[in-house]
């Protein structure tokens, strides 16, 4: 019988109870984020035109487009090439 998972299950409940009757550790110290709570970020970014918002999803269409093309191309060179070694291997 494997009884190490009840084992680690019972270390790991002993360590989190010595955390929480540690009175040096801070609980919380910034909240649950990496900032503060006072602070908020903000974001200075450009109003972007329906045009521009166009061009750059063309653009990404079309970039999507030939690196799908590329990977079809290699699988297929890889495949023909899978095939021929298992054709002369049985031959």
């Amino acid at each position: 019988m494997g009884f190490g998972g009840v084992g680690s299950m019972n270390i790991v409940m002993k360590n989190n109870r010595n955390l929480l009757r540690n009175g040096n550790r801070e609980k919380f110290k910034n909240g649950l984020g990496s900032h503060s709570v006072s602070e908020k970020l903000e974001f200075n970014s450009p109003k972007a035109s329906p045009q521009l918002l166009k061009a750059i999803r063309e653009k990404m269409i079309f970039d999507n487009e030939q690196k799908q093309r590329k990977k079809n191309i290699i699988f297929a060179f890889i495949l023909i090439a899978l095939i021929t070694l298992l054709v002369t291997v049985l031959s």
